[in-house]
């Protein structure tokens, strides 16, 4: 496109723009109230507003208008001279209306008009007089397409002759209905159109064929666009009326189930024999297209001057597998693959400076791979990954790329950042705006502080939930004071839900620390109550079973020194146990051992007589009760006061409960009248289960005594 049209287009778009902008605070017009008129700052000029207004023909305006636009009305014809005044009339929009003839004077007084839009009316290519636009010897931009119905009836070319008035022509929007003999749909009349450089065809009711003649009379035309309304291809020779060709812009392939490569290639190689620079398919392939479309361009173009390849709106789903794609042309630096919900992609990028893959379906092929195939450095500068769907990103995406200035990753699912751009020393611009982010890690943050030392770095986290929490409060105090250029929404969220301005951020970070503050001491405060209500239960509990903890621990610890549990199915070493206290040792080893062992021919343990020397006491204590059908516990008030008979007999009351199913095994011989109140509670239990006798201190009583021990031990 050449810098005078890029002007132009800049200007009408412009003031398109700010007539939209300010038409809202316009008045509703004096000479007119069906319009809206203001005035452009600072000038005289006049800008009218009358679309929509159900006008049946063209109204009254003053003479200083400078932008009449009377789209979307009800006009259906333009009489002579009615134009005559408006001498400084810029722009006159006609488009959506129901005009079908114009007068030869038409036009007549508009010598200073520079776009005539008429798109859109149902007036036929026959009805425009020759000589009507001899008054515009200013005009630049023709729009006289149309989509409606009415072009189904023109069967007649618009006639050169009435064009070639427009010496002053840059743009030109037309249709081409069937000509009628075969004539040549751009005639001679084109020729004397010397500033003509962009033409652009809307409706076409058969394929167009460009071929060597169809633009010979238009030699200086540099930018050719068909609109969705019209299919084209290149016939073999059809470089020769494209020498000045720049940029095409092409919608519809002619189609054939047969052809449909043939016309594709004859279309590239046709376009390498000429200046061409900027291609661009927009909503061309299918999923009904055979080929690939991207390796045809690859080899046809490889020696083209081709900067700018456009690829967008397609259904391209499959057709770019990596391991099959050529490079690009050399002299390509510009590739745009929007909007063809591609799922895999990576090519070597060559010379590209510039690559779109927005609004495509590659975020999983991205969370593992590169959309770079080639391990050389690119000379890419902009990227545009947005729209894609991404959760996450493979951490070498961007590797060996360090001429990347600008990534684009809106509107994806990121919550992280998972990839590197520690090496981009060229990197002025990130977007991660509209996406899932609450905050940046650590690792993102030390990163992005380190591009900033190399350029004037941005990240854009505009869009995002941000959060302002305990949380996320080193993230707000590095926001403090990074130079990072960070974009922000006005508002992060705290934990309930409410909005909190960003800034001032100082201000935001004493909120935040203050409600951590009153948080952590309440989670102290909860931490000790619950750890202290957790040791007191724990203590409960093992004071409640301390003796089954220690029975079980010096039951472990028996085993660990090579002990066996009897058990009632084999024989046990003793028949009884002996446990008493020092002060009755000479009851033990006189009248127990004589009544029992000699007399009884019973095997007793005794401590002072049967312990192993050198092994802990506790060890010898516990062996011995598993040892023993039965412990005897020679009951006094010294019995209560020693420590190891207190621990002989809850070891044996363990082993009841735990290893001998529940039997009794424990007998009580008490030595001394001892009130119920002076006892243990365990022991009272023992009492009233009568798993106890009275020492009676005569000889008929003691024959009786030692007859029961007897009887106890063997039961």
């Amino acid at each position: 496109m050449t810098s005078v049209t890029v002007k132009f287009l800049f200007v009408i778009t412009c003031l398109i723009v700010k007539m939209d902008a300010d038409l809202k605070l316009s008045s509703v017009c004096i000479f007119n109230t069906q319009c809206r008129c203001f005035n452009e700052t600072g000038t005289s000029e006049l800008h009218v507003d009358c679309a929509n207004g159900k006008l049946v023909e063209i109204p009254d305006v003053p003479r200083n208008v400078y932008i009449l636009n009377l789209q979307h009305n009800r006009i259906k014809k333009i009489g002579d001279n009615v134009f005559q005044s408006l001498t400084t009339l810029f722009l006159l929009d006609l488009s959506f209306n129901k005009i079908n003839s114009l007068k030869s004077k038409s036009f007549e007084g508009l010598g200073e008009l520079k776009v005539l839009n008429l798109n859109d009316n149902p007036i036929k290519y026959t009805r425009f007089p020759n000589g009507s636009f001899i008054p515009l010897v200013s005009l630049i931009r023709l729009c006289i397409k149309s989509t409606t119905k009415a072009v189904r009836e023109r069967t007649h070319i618009f006639s050169d002759k009435t064009m070639s008035d427009l010496k002053t022509l840059e743009n030109l929007e037309i249709d081409i209905p069937v000509p009628i003999g075969g004539k040549n749909i751009f005639g001679e009349g084109y020729r004397y159109l010397n500033h003509l450089i962009s033409l652009n065809i809307g409706t076409c009711y058969y394929p167009v064929s460009v071929n060597e003649k169809t633009f010979q009379f238009m030699p200086h035309l540099t930018i050719i666009s068909f609109d969705i309304q019209c299919s084209m291809f290149i016939s073999p020779g059809g470089h020769q009326s494209l020498q000045s060709i720049r940029q095409l812009y092409v919608h519809h392939l002619a189609k054939d189930l047969v052809y449909d490569l043939l016309y594709f290639k004859n279309l590239t190689d046709e376009l390498k024999l000429t200046p061409i620079e900027t291609l661009s398919f927009e909503n061309t392939f299918s999923d009904n297209f055979d080929y690939y479309p991207w390796n045809p361009i690859s080899l046809s173009l490889n020696n083209s001057s081709l900067k700018n390849l456009r690829m967008t709106e397609n259904r391209l789903g499959e057709s770019f597998p990596p391991s099959k794609l050529y490079p690009p042309p050399p002299s390509l630096l510009e590739l745009n693959l929007s909007s063809n919900k591609l799922e895999k992609f990576a090519l070597d990028l060559e010379n590209i400076r510039n690559l779109s893959l927005q609004n495509n379906y590659i975020g999983r092929f991205l969370s593992t791979r590169s959309y770079k195939m080639s391990n050389k450095s690119s000379k890419l500068e902009f990227i545009d990954l947005s729209m894609n769907g991404i959760e996450n990103l493979t951490f070498i995406l961007f590797k060996g790329q360090p001429n990347l200035k600008y990534i684009n990753l809106n509107r994806n699912k990121l919550q992280k950042v998972t990839f590197d751009v520690s090496r981009l020393k060229s990197l002025r611009y990130l977007d991660l705006s509209s996406n899932n982010f609450t905050t940046l890690d650590e690792k993102a943050m030390v990163m992005f502080d380190g591009l900033f030392k190399n350029t004037n770095f941005t990240v854009n986290l505009q869009k995002n939930a941000l959060l302002c929490t305990c949380n996320t409060l080193p993230f707000l105090k590095w926001i403090s004071i990074t130079k990072v250029n960070l974009l922000l929404n006005d508002k992060c969220y705290l934990e309930d839900g409410i909005g909190f301005s960003f800034y001032p951020i100082n201000s935001l970070i004493q909120q935040v620390q203050k409600g951590c503050m009153s948080y952590t001491t309440l989670v102290i405060v909860l931490s000790v109550g619950l750890a202290v209500m957790l040791t007191v239960i724990i203590l409960a509990l093992v004071y409640k079973y301390r003796w089954k903890l220690r029975y079980m621990f010096y039951l472990a610890k028996s085993k660990h020194y090579g002990y066996k549990a009897s058990t009632d199915d084999g024989e046990y070493t003793y028949d009884a146990f002996i446990s008493y206290c020092d002060d009755d040792r000479a009851f033990v080893l006189k009248d127990c051992i004589a009544n029992l062992e000699t007399e009884g021919n019973a095997k007793l343990c005794v401590h002072q007589r049967d312990f192993i020397p050198g092994q802990e006491i506790t060890v010898n204590i516990t062996n011995a009760i598993h040892e023993s059908r039965k412990t005897f516990c020679i009951i006094t008030r010294k019995f209560f006061e020693s420590y190891y008979c207190m621990f002989e007999f809850n070891m044996a009351r363990m082993e009841n409960i735990y290893s001998r199913d529940g039997r009794n095994i424990i007998f009580l011989v008490f030595l001394e009248q001892i009130q119920p109140k002076e006892m243990p509670l365990m022991m009272l239990e023992l009492i009233e289960k009568q798993s106890y006798i009275e020492y009676p201190n005569d000889e008929e009583g003691n024959i009786v005594f030692w007859e029961k021990i007897k009887e106890a031990i063997h039961s």
